[in-house]
């Protein structure tokens, strides 16, 4: 084969894509365990739901049980303002979750992702 009809990457492309994919990895990083932690809060907030007594609770005895499974589960990163307990028209109780989590990238640049979403009875 003669090396001048060759083709292929050359190191610089090379570099480039391992530069592109190493940025990408750093921000994958970054985010996803957000989305973990978010599976953890849903899954905490779904178990108070399903609860047998959630239909009699208080506000205030629902927010007692959130803020102690998020301590049980060591979530601190969410205001317990971002918990609501709610009834809808037919008078069934739900928990609104809406919150946000703001993740810098570099310098001034940051990545915000955003929750909101209901926590309804399954069972």
């Amino acid at each position: 084969m003669n090396s001048k009809h060759q083709s292929g990457a050359t190191m610089w492309s090379w570099l480039t894509i391992l530069v592109m994919v190493g940025f990408l990895g750093m921000q994958a990083f970054q985010v996803v365990p957000i989305y973990f932690e978010h599976r953890v809060v849903r899954a905490a907030l779904q178990d108070v739901v399903d609860s047998r007594e959630f239909a009699e609770m208080t506000n205030k005895s629902i927010m007692r049980s959130i803020s102690s499974r998020m301590t049980i589960n060591n979530v601190r990163s969410i205001d317990s303002k971002a918990f609501k307990a709610m009834r809808d028209r037919t008078g069934d109780k739900y928990i609104l979750v809406k919150y946000d989590v703001k993740v810098p990238i570099m310098s001034n640049l940051s990545a915000v992702v955003e929750f909101n979403e209901e926590i309804r009875k399954t069972r």
